[in-house]
């Protein structure tokens, strides 16, 4: 019995050692930031003040953002990129298999865009209420306490309500709305209800503008890897 103990213990400490390595790699980085803005690191207690440019975002790591804030996140794997607008706050959460990264974002409230192009890994963004899973597109979230709003832009995206299970397929120009009792409603989306681009607007002011690259170096800080990333903008 000592023995099984022995190796119990032991395959249990090996196991939380894999997931501590795991916490460590960076899955994505922070392409852009303005306005008000936080991140809290995934072994921190408390919020930074500015999620800063070039930041690596690890798993359990958060975004923040105040009533002027946005973010844009761009992940490692396959070049997903994820926009988070004023007055949103979630969590990151990833797994890695065969050099793919899983993506779920959980979503506490708030507004964001995901483009999901050449897509490895699952992605998903789940919130209180519902589920969202796609394979390659463009589409909002837009979460609060009376429910989620789906705006699918390209692509087709499979919402499921946890309430009742019901799940509706949401294609290109639908928009679904997952409500707290259970129902699931789509309808074509108004070009009224598609939530402003942050990025749109700042394309239009810096027509002209100098165009930089930031090179970022990315390190794995267990096997010591490293990898470039190159984020343009504008001045």
């Amino acid at each position: 019995m000592k023995y099984f103990s022995k190796i119990i213990l032991a395959t249990c400490l090996w196991a939380l050692l894999s997931m501590s390595a795991f916490a460590q790699e960076p899955i994505g980085v922070i392409a852009k930031s303005k306005g008000t803005t936080f991140h809290k690191k995934f072994n921190a207690d408390d919020y930074n003040p500015n999620a800063v440019m070039g930041t690596q975002l690890k798993n359990h790591d958060w975004i923040k953002t105040g009533d002027d804030g946005f973010v844009a996140i761009f992940f490692l794997d396959d070049k997903s990129q994820l926009k988070v607008k004023g007055n949103s706050e979630m969590e990151i959460l990833a797994s890695v298999e065969r050099g793919k990264i899983s993506k779920t974002i959980s979503l506490d409230y708030g507004t964001v865009k995901a483009s999901v192009s050449k897509q490895k890994g699952e992605f998903r963004i789940a919130t209180p209420t519902s589920v969202a899973s796609v394979k390659g597109t463009q589409w909002w979230v837009e979460s609060n306490e009376d429910g989620d709003i789906f705006i699918v832009i390209e692509g087709m995206v499979e919402v499921e309500n946890l309430v009742s299970g019901t799940v509706q397929n949401v294609g290109q120009d639908e928009t679904a709305t997952s409500n707290p009792d259970g129902s699931v409603d789509v309808e074509e989306t108004e070009d009224d209800d598609i939530p402003d681009d942050p990025e749109d607007d700042e394309e239009e002011e810096n027509q002209g503008s100098t165009i930089h690259e930031l090179k970022i170096r990315m390190v794995n800080e267990e096997t010591n890897g490293e990898k470039f990333i190159i984020i343009e903008y504008a001045e």
